[in-house]
C-alpha cells in the first residue's frame, strides 16, 4: 500500500483527542458543519411528549430536501449499554430524524450493538465517525480552501509568477524571489488537493503527514508544524495560515498589486 492509498484506509480529519464530552461534541459540530451542513450543539428538540436535548443536531438540503442527523457523544470510561440506544431510538422516531450517530470514545456493550441492528443508527466510535464523513468533508474543504485563497495559486503556476516581467531592477526582482521562495512550500502542497483536478478524474489524496522528500531533495524550506501536521483539518488550517500570510506578501512586491488596498485586488497579473 503506498502513501496515496494508505489516506483512504487511515483518512482521520483531525488529530485532535476530545478530552471532554465537551470537546467531543464542539468537534463533531465543527466536522458536520464543515461538510455543509447546518449543525449547533446542545439543542433542544419539541417531540410529541415533550422536549428533549440532543448533543448535536444537523441539517443539509439534498435537491429540495431537509435531512436531519442528530448525534449523541458519549466520552464515557464504561462502554455504552443498550439503555442508551433504546432511549435514542425513540428520540429518532419523535423527532423525524433521518439518521443518527451514538459516537463513543470507549466502544458498545454487546446489547447496544444488537439493539441498533436494522435500525438507522450508527454506532461509532470517534475514529469511525471521522472515517464516514471524511470523503464529504474533504470535498468541501478543498473547495473552501481554494476559494478563500483566490490569487495565492496564480504565483506557483507554469507561466511564472505575475508581475515579475515588470520590475524595474535587480534589487526589487531579490525582494520578489525571496517572499516567493518563502511561501514555495504552501504552493506546492496546495497543487495534490486541487478541487479542478478532481473535476477531471479521480485522484487519491495525499496521506498525512505530507510526503515532503521532492520538496526536501529541492532544499525547499517547510515549517515543522504543517511537515508534521497528521490531521487533514489541522493541515488546511495551516496551509490557509501560510496561503493567506503568501498571498499577502507576494502582492506587495508584485508590481501589479503592490500600490492596491487588498479589497480593490481583482487579478494578480
Amino acid at each position: 500500500m503506498n502513501r496515496t492509498t494508505a489516506a483512504a484506509a487511515n483518512s482521520l480529519i483531525t488529530e485532535a483527542v476530545p478530552g471532554t464530552w465537551q470537546e467531543l461534541e464542539r468537534i463533531v459540530t465543527a466536522i458536520l458543519a464543515e461538510c455543509g451542513m447546518n449543525a449547533q450543539h446542545g439543542v433542544t428538540l419539541t417531540l410529541p411528549r415533550g422536549t428533549v436535548d440532543v448533543d448535536v443536531h444537523a441539517e443539509e438540503t439534498v435537491d429540495g430536501i431537509v435531512h436531519r442527523t442528530i448525534c449523541e457523544c458519549k466520552h464515557w470510561r464504561a462502554t455504552v449499554p443498550k439503555t442508551v440506544v433504546h432511549s435514542f431510538r425513540t428520540v429518532m422516531a419523535e423527532a423525524g430524524v433521518h439518521r443518527g450517530y451514538v459516537i463513543s470514545t470507549n466502544g458498545f456493550q454487546a446489547g447496544a450493538v444488537e439493539a441498533a441492528v436494522a435500525t438507522n443508527i450508527e454506532l461509532v466510535t470517534f475514529e469511525e465517525f471521522q472515517r464516514a464523513y471524511f470523503h464529504k468533508w474533504i470535498g468541501k474543504r478543498i473547495w473552501a480552501v481554494e476559494k478563500e485563497l483566490d490569487g495565492f495559486h496564480t504565483y506557483y503556476e507554469p507561466l511564472g509568477p505575475p508581475g515579475y516581467s515588470k520590475l524595474d531592477n535587480d534589487d526589487e526582482r531579490a525582494a520578489y524571489d525571496e517572499v516567493w521562495n518563502r511561501y514555495l512550500f504552501a504552493g506546492l502542497m496546495l497543487h495534490p488537493f486541487s478541487p479542478y483536478m478532481r473535476m477531471v478524474g479521480s485522484y487519491p489524496y495525499p496521506a498525512l503527514p505530507f510526503d515532503c522528500s521532492s520538496l526536501d531533495a529541492k532544499k525547499i524550506a517547510i515549517p515543522d508544524d504543517i511537515r508534521n501536521a497528521k490531521g487533514y483539518r489541522e493541515f488546511f488550517e495551516l496551509l490557509l495560515k501560510y496561503g493567506l500570510e503568501g498571498r499577502a506578501a507576494l502582492r506587495a512586491v508584485n508590481p501589479i498589486t503592490r500600490a492596491n488596498p487588498p479589497e480593490a485586488i481583482q487579478n494578480e497579473d
